[in-house]
Protein backbone atom coordinates (compact mmCIF):
# COMPACT_ATOMS: atom_id res chain seq x y z
CA UNK A 1 0.00 0.00 0.00
CA UNK A 2 1.39 3.45 -0.77
CA UNK A 3 0.40 6.84 0.60
CA UNK A 4 1.66 9.92 2.80
CA UNK A 5 3.92 9.39 6.17
CA UNK A 6 2.51 11.79 8.68
CA UNK A 7 3.81 15.16 8.30
CA UNK A 8 6.02 16.51 11.61
CA UNK A 9 6.63 13.78 13.51
CA UNK A 10 10.40 12.76 15.23
CA UNK A 11 11.68 9.27 12.64
CA UNK A 12 13.07 6.70 15.00
CA UNK A 13 16.39 6.88 12.78
CA UNK A 14 19.10 4.24 13.97
CA UNK A 15 22.58 5.18 14.23
CA UNK A 16 23.66 7.28 16.94
CA UNK A 17 24.48 5.62 19.91
CA UNK A 18 26.01 1.79 19.31
CA UNK A 19 28.86 -0.88 19.78
CA UNK A 20 32.24 0.25 17.87
CA UNK A 21 32.21 -0.85 14.67
CA UNK A 22 35.60 -2.58 15.00
CA UNK A 23 35.56 -6.13 17.15
CA UNK A 24 36.36 -5.72 21.01
CA UNK A 25 39.50 -6.88 21.95
CA UNK A 26 40.21 -8.88 24.90
CA UNK A 27 43.85 -7.34 25.04
CA UNK A 28 45.03 -4.68 26.91
CA UNK A 29 46.12 -1.62 24.57
CA UNK A 30 48.89 0.70 25.20
CA UNK A 31 47.96 3.31 27.03
CA UNK A 32 47.21 6.33 24.79
CA UNK A 33 45.32 4.09 22.63
CA UNK A 34 43.56 2.97 25.79
CA UNK A 35 41.94 6.96 26.30
CA UNK A 36 41.04 6.70 22.83
CA UNK A 37 38.80 3.85 23.30
CA UNK A 38 37.32 5.44 27.19
CA UNK A 39 36.58 8.58 25.51
CA UNK A 40 34.69 6.89 22.82
CA UNK A 41 32.68 4.84 25.44
CA UNK A 42 32.39 8.38 27.42
CA UNK A 43 30.60 10.04 25.02
CA UNK A 44 28.61 7.08 23.86
CA UNK A 45 27.32 7.47 27.85
CA UNK A 46 27.02 10.76 27.88
CA UNK A 47 24.53 10.46 24.02
CA UNK A 48 22.30 8.51 26.00
CA UNK A 49 22.10 11.10 29.17
CA UNK A 50 21.56 13.28 26.16
CA UNK A 51 24.32 14.92 27.25
CA UNK A 52 25.38 16.43 23.51
CA UNK A 53 28.46 18.89 24.10
CA UNK A 54 30.14 16.75 26.53
CA UNK A 55 29.83 13.99 24.38
CA UNK A 56 30.72 16.64 21.47
CA UNK A 57 34.02 17.36 23.97
CA UNK A 58 35.06 13.45 24.16
CA UNK A 59 34.87 12.53 20.70
CA UNK A 60 36.76 15.57 19.40
CA UNK A 61 39.76 14.51 22.06
CA UNK A 62 39.19 11.27 20.65
CA UNK A 63 39.63 12.31 17.23
CA UNK A 64 42.53 14.35 17.99
CA UNK A 65 44.26 11.63 19.69
CA UNK A 66 43.73 9.00 17.01
CA UNK A 67 44.57 11.47 14.39
CA UNK A 68 48.45 12.22 16.02
CA UNK A 69 48.62 7.99 16.61
CA UNK A 70 47.34 7.43 12.85
CA UNK A 71 45.04 5.42 14.28
CA UNK A 72 43.19 4.58 11.46
CA UNK A 73 40.04 2.97 13.21
CA UNK A 74 40.06 5.36 16.41
CA UNK A 75 39.59 8.48 14.00
CA UNK A 76 36.58 6.57 11.63
CA UNK A 77 34.39 5.66 14.61
CA UNK A 78 35.09 9.40 16.25
CA UNK A 79 34.31 10.90 12.97
CA UNK A 80 31.17 9.20 13.18
CA UNK A 81 30.01 9.76 16.47
CA UNK A 82 30.64 13.43 15.45
CA UNK A 83 28.54 12.83 12.46
CA UNK A 84 26.21 11.48 14.52
CA UNK A 85 25.97 14.14 17.02
CA UNK A 86 25.89 16.49 14.12
CA UNK A 87 22.56 15.12 12.84
CA UNK A 88 20.78 15.30 16.18
CA UNK A 89 21.44 19.22 16.50
CA UNK A 90 20.30 19.56 12.37
CA UNK A 91 23.56 19.97 11.19
CA UNK A 92 23.20 17.22 8.60
CA UNK A 93 25.24 18.98 5.68
CA UNK A 94 28.06 18.71 8.30
CA UNK A 95 27.70 15.04 9.31
CA UNK A 96 27.38 14.12 5.65
CA UNK A 97 31.13 15.38 5.01
CA UNK A 98 32.05 13.70 8.31
CA UNK A 99 30.61 10.16 7.42
CA UNK A 100 32.17 10.94 4.01
CA UNK A 101 35.45 11.45 5.13
CA UNK A 102 35.63 8.13 7.84
CA UNK A 103 33.86 6.37 5.07
CA UNK A 104 37.15 7.26 3.10
CA UNK A 105 39.57 5.93 5.61
CA UNK A 106 37.87 2.35 6.88
CA UNK A 107 37.96 1.76 2.84
CA UNK A 108 41.82 2.79 3.53
CA UNK A 109 41.55 0.41 6.50
CA UNK A 110 40.23 -2.41 4.75
CA UNK A 111 38.56 -3.43 8.10
CA UNK A 112 34.77 -4.57 6.91
CA UNK A 113 33.54 -3.91 10.19
CA UNK A 114 34.24 0.16 9.83
CA UNK A 115 33.39 -0.26 6.22
CA UNK A 116 29.77 -1.63 7.43
CA UNK A 117 29.60 1.22 10.32
CA UNK A 118 30.47 3.67 7.80
CA UNK A 119 28.47 3.01 5.18
CA UNK A 120 25.45 3.08 7.65
CA UNK A 121 26.42 6.22 9.23
CA UNK A 122 26.42 7.70 5.62
CA UNK A 123 23.42 6.14 4.88
CA UNK A 124 21.27 7.94 7.79
CA UNK A 125 22.99 11.11 6.69
CA UNK A 126 22.37 10.87 3.41
CA UNK A 127 18.51 10.48 4.49
CA UNK A 128 17.75 12.90 6.68
CA UNK A 129 19.26 15.65 3.77
CA UNK A 130 16.72 14.11 1.47
CA UNK A 131 19.34 12.25 -0.64
CA UNK A 132 17.23 9.44 -1.00
CA UNK A 133 18.95 7.72 -3.45
CA UNK A 134 22.31 7.59 -2.43
CA UNK A 135 21.00 6.44 1.12
CA UNK A 136 19.39 3.64 -0.53
CA UNK A 137 22.35 2.36 -2.32
CA UNK A 138 24.73 3.04 0.95
CA UNK A 139 21.93 1.22 3.04
CA UNK A 140 22.11 -1.88 0.66
CA UNK A 141 26.10 -2.52 0.12
CA UNK A 142 25.77 -2.09 4.18
CA UNK A 143 22.82 -4.69 4.30
CA UNK A 144 25.12 -6.90 2.42
CA UNK A 145 28.14 -6.50 4.35
CA UNK A 146 26.03 -7.33 7.38
CA UNK A 147 24.96 -10.58 5.90
CA UNK A 148 27.67 -11.76 4.83
CA UNK A 149 29.64 -11.07 8.00
CA UNK A 150 26.84 -12.40 10.23
CA UNK A 151 26.22 -8.54 12.04
CA UNK A 152 22.84 -9.16 13.16
CA UNK A 153 22.66 -6.19 14.94
CA UNK A 154 24.17 -3.87 12.13
CA UNK A 155 21.71 -6.13 9.89
CA UNK A 156 18.52 -4.64 12.09
CA UNK A 157 20.01 -0.99 11.99
CA UNK A 158 19.87 -0.90 8.01
CA UNK A 159 16.44 -2.48 7.94
CA UNK A 160 15.11 0.13 9.90
CA UNK A 161 17.01 2.53 8.32
CA UNK A 162 16.01 1.46 4.95
CA UNK A 163 11.87 0.82 6.60
CA UNK A 164 11.69 4.34 7.18
CA UNK A 165 13.05 5.57 3.08
CA UNK A 166 9.82 3.28 2.64
CA UNK A 167 7.92 4.98 4.83
CA UNK A 168 8.82 8.41 3.97
CA UNK A 169 7.98 7.62 -0.11
CA UNK A 170 4.58 6.07 1.33
CA UNK A 171 5.46 2.23 0.70
CA UNK A 172 3.51 0.92 4.14
CA UNK A 173 3.61 -2.75 3.74
CA UNK A 174 7.42 -2.08 2.84
CA UNK A 175 7.56 -0.30 5.54
CA UNK A 176 5.95 -2.42 8.02
CA UNK A 177 7.74 -5.35 6.98
CA UNK A 178 11.18 -4.09 6.92
CA UNK A 179 10.08 -2.78 10.47
CA UNK A 180 9.24 -6.42 11.47
CA UNK A 181 11.89 -8.19 10.64
CA UNK A 182 14.58 -4.95 11.94
CA UNK A 183 12.20 -5.85 15.44
CA UNK A 184 12.92 -9.56 15.05
CA UNK A 185 16.51 -9.92 15.17
CA UNK A 186 16.70 -6.98 17.61
CA UNK A 187 14.27 -8.95 20.15
CA UNK A 188 16.07 -12.23 19.66
CA UNK A 189 19.70 -9.85 20.46
CA UNK A 190 18.29 -8.30 23.54
CA UNK A 191 18.58 -4.54 21.52
CA UNK A 192 15.93 -3.06 23.47
CA UNK A 193 16.96 0.52 22.24
CA UNK A 194 16.88 -0.46 18.47
CA UNK A 195 13.54 -2.63 19.82
CA UNK A 196 12.13 0.05 21.21
CA UNK A 197 12.70 1.95 17.80
CA UNK A 198 11.27 -0.43 15.62
CA UNK A 199 7.95 0.03 17.76
CA UNK A 200 7.84 3.86 17.10
CA UNK A 201 8.37 3.11 13.39
CA UNK A 202 5.71 0.55 13.56
CA UNK A 203 2.99 3.02 15.17
CA UNK A 204 4.15 5.50 12.48
CA UNK A 205 2.90 3.43 9.39
CA UNK A 206 0.39 2.55 11.46
CA UNK A 207 -0.60 6.49 12.05
CA UNK A 208 0.12 6.89 8.54
CA UNK A 209 -2.45 3.83 7.31
CA UNK A 210 -5.15 5.08 9.99
CA UNK A 211 -4.84 2.36 12.49
CA UNK A 212 -4.82 4.64 15.72
CA UNK A 213 -5.38 2.43 18.25
CA UNK A 214 -2.65 0.09 16.85
CA UNK A 215 -0.36 3.12 16.48
CA UNK A 216 -1.36 4.02 20.40
CA UNK A 217 -0.30 0.66 21.48
CA UNK A 218 2.96 1.11 19.28
CA UNK A 219 3.99 4.30 20.82
CA UNK A 220 3.07 3.23 24.54
CA UNK A 221 5.18 -0.63 24.35
CA UNK A 222 8.11 1.99 22.72
CA UNK A 223 7.30 4.61 25.77
CA UNK A 224 7.69 1.68 28.36
CA UNK A 225 10.89 0.30 27.19
CA UNK A 226 12.53 3.18 26.80
CA UNK A 227 12.20 4.49 30.52
CA UNK A 228 13.33 1.00 31.28
CA UNK A 229 16.62 1.67 29.85
CA UNK A 230 15.90 5.67 30.33
CA UNK A 231 17.02 6.43 26.85
CA UNK A 232 15.89 10.03 27.81
CA UNK A 233 16.01 11.37 24.00
CA UNK A 234 13.79 8.19 23.05
CA UNK A 235 11.33 8.64 25.70
CA UNK A 236 10.95 12.42 24.68
CA UNK A 237 9.76 11.11 21.01
CA UNK A 238 7.73 8.57 22.41
CA UNK A 239 5.29 11.49 24.25
CA UNK A 240 5.26 13.53 21.45
CA UNK A 241 3.82 10.42 18.96
CA UNK A 242 1.42 9.25 21.81
CA UNK A 243 0.05 13.33 21.84
CA UNK A 244 -0.02 13.45 18.42
CA UNK A 245 -2.14 10.43 18.05
CA UNK A 246 -4.08 10.32 20.46
CA UNK A 247 -5.45 14.28 19.71
CA UNK A 248 -6.33 12.29 16.27
CA UNK A 249 -8.46 10.05 18.36
CA UNK A 250 -10.12 12.97 20.02
CA UNK A 251 -8.76 12.87 23.42
CA UNK A 252 -7.78 16.41 23.67
CA UNK A 253 -7.41 16.37 27.62
CA UNK A 254 -4.91 13.57 27.32
CA UNK A 255 -3.14 14.54 24.25
CA UNK A 256 -3.08 17.95 26.38
CA UNK A 257 -1.10 16.59 29.14
CA UNK A 258 1.19 14.46 26.98
CA UNK A 259 2.30 17.13 24.75
CA UNK A 260 3.53 18.99 28.26
CA UNK A 261 5.07 15.31 29.20
CA UNK A 262 6.92 16.03 25.78
CA UNK A 263 7.59 19.39 26.22
CA UNK A 264 9.29 19.05 29.47
CA UNK A 265 11.05 15.71 28.06
CA UNK A 266 12.71 17.72 25.59
CA UNK A 267 13.80 20.64 27.19
CA UNK A 268 15.54 18.48 29.83
CA UNK A 269 17.76 17.22 27.20
CA UNK A 270 18.06 20.78 25.46
CA UNK A 271 16.30 20.38 22.58
CA UNK A 272 14.54 23.33 22.43
CA UNK A 273 13.31 23.36 19.00
CA UNK A 274 11.04 20.21 19.62
CA UNK A 275 10.34 21.43 22.93
CA UNK A 276 9.11 24.25 21.66
CA UNK A 277 6.89 22.64 19.20
CA UNK A 278 5.10 20.36 22.15
CA UNK A 279 5.01 23.80 24.04
CA UNK A 280 2.82 25.53 21.06
CA UNK A 281 0.55 22.79 20.88
CA UNK A 282 0.25 22.16 24.13
CA UNK A 283 -0.91 26.17 24.38
CA UNK A 284 -3.48 25.28 21.47
CA UNK A 285 -5.15 22.59 22.89
CA UNK A 286 -5.18 24.37 26.12
CA UNK A 287 -7.23 27.35 24.29
CA UNK A 288 -9.55 24.70 22.63
CA UNK A 289 -10.33 23.60 26.22
CA UNK A 290 -10.91 26.85 27.63
CA UNK A 291 -8.38 26.40 29.89
CA UNK A 292 -7.56 29.74 30.16
CA UNK A 293 -4.82 30.25 33.28
CA UNK A 294 -2.87 27.39 32.17
CA UNK A 295 -2.90 28.63 28.70
CA UNK A 296 -1.62 32.20 29.70
CA UNK A 297 1.21 29.80 31.99
CA UNK A 298 2.18 27.91 28.96
CA UNK A 299 2.26 30.95 26.93
CA UNK A 300 4.92 32.94 29.45
CA UNK A 301 7.03 29.61 29.04
CA UNK A 302 7.32 29.72 25.15
CA UNK A 303 8.17 33.36 25.05
CA UNK A 304 10.65 32.83 27.84
CA UNK A 305 11.97 30.08 25.05
CA UNK A 306 11.68 32.20 22.05
CA UNK A 307 13.77 34.86 24.02
CA UNK A 308 16.49 31.96 24.58
CA UNK A 309 16.19 30.47 21.05
CA UNK A 310 17.11 33.97 19.62
CA UNK A 311 20.43 34.59 22.00
CA UNK A 312 23.00 35.05 19.82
Amino acid sequence: MRGRCPIGVTLALLFVIGCSGSPESKEVPPPLLGKIRQWQAQGQRLLGQGEWELAKSAFEDARQLAESLDDLPGVVEALNSLGAIAVQERRADEAVLLHRRALGLAEESRQSSLILQSLTRLGAGLQVVGQSAEAQERYQRALSLARESGDKKQEAIVLNNLGLLELQSGSFDAARGKFEAARALNQALGEKREWSANLLNLGLVAEAQGQLDEAQRHFESALEMDKASEQQLAIAGDLAALARVIEKRGNKPAALAYYQRAYWSYRAVEDLSRAREALQRAIGLARELNRREEAESLDRELSAMTSTLQRP
